[in-house]
């Protein structure tokens, strides 16, 4: 993908990229005790949703705060949703966890336990690499209308994941790796974290929406 490289340079060509940091930062803080996580959600299917319009140069704005909410609601619901499946997996474990301390001693419970745990983990792996893969499909399937449904039909995303799989692994690679590496803020301590954090989340969006960009220009010339 040839417009892959402005991922992580389009958020330094807005001149007004230093306050529009420093505003996400406070959502940054306030994301930590659960109050800006929607918000900070909602401006990046904003910065998704103008890179698939190919609006590489500047943030979005921090205006329509409101709007921002709604859709980063909405995407944490999407997010949930596939979740979901790993949350049940673990009610079994916690409630063998609850009856083994319960009986005081180690017994055939226990063994359930752990063996019920074995299996959960060759269940949980797998679908954790799947999600995370998918996830870039997800991403710019949501923030092209703003729609649960949309970011929940999965033989869409299979779709486009099967006809863009190349693609969708870089994006899916880099957008891990580069959030990973962000905790090399920690060299200029929690301040640091919130601003390597939040710019890892920055060129993960717009990748998405660059993939999408890859995806239609595929569909449209095949």
């Amino acid at each position: 993908m040839k417009d892959l490289g402005k991922s992580f340079s389009f958020a330094f060509k807005d001149p007004d990229w230093v306050p529009k940091f420093l505003i996400a930062a406070l959502f940054m803080i306030l994301a930590i005790v659960g109050i800006g996580i929607f918000v900070i959600a909602g401006y990046m299917v904003m910065v998704t949703r103008r890179a698939m319009k190919g609006e590489d140069r500047g943030l979005p704005d921090w205006r329509d705060l409101g709007v921002m909410f709604v859709l980063g609601f909405k995407y944490c619901i999407v997010y949930l949703l596939y979740l979901l499946p790993m949350f049940i997996l673990f009610i079994p474990l916690v409630a063998l966890s609850a009856i083994t301390r319960a009986a005081g001693e180690a017994g055939i419970v226990e063994s359930l336990a752990v063996i019920y745990s074995f299996g959960m983990i060759l269940l949980v792996m797998p679908y954790s690499i799947a999600f995370t893969v998918i996830v870039p499909i997800i991403n710019y399937r949501f923030a092209e209308r703003g729609r649960i449904a949309d970011a929940l039909d999965i033989s869409a995303v299979v779709r486009d994941f099967k006809a863009n799989w190349q693609n969708t692994l870089v994006v899916a690679l880099i957008a891990v790796g580069i959030q990973s590496l962000a905790g090399i803020g920690l060299v200029l301590l929690i301040v640091g974290v919130i601003f390597t954090i939040f710019y890892s989340y920055l060129v993960s969006a717009h990748m998405c929406g660059v993939l999408y960009r890859e995806r239609k220009t595929t569909a449209e010339s095949a």
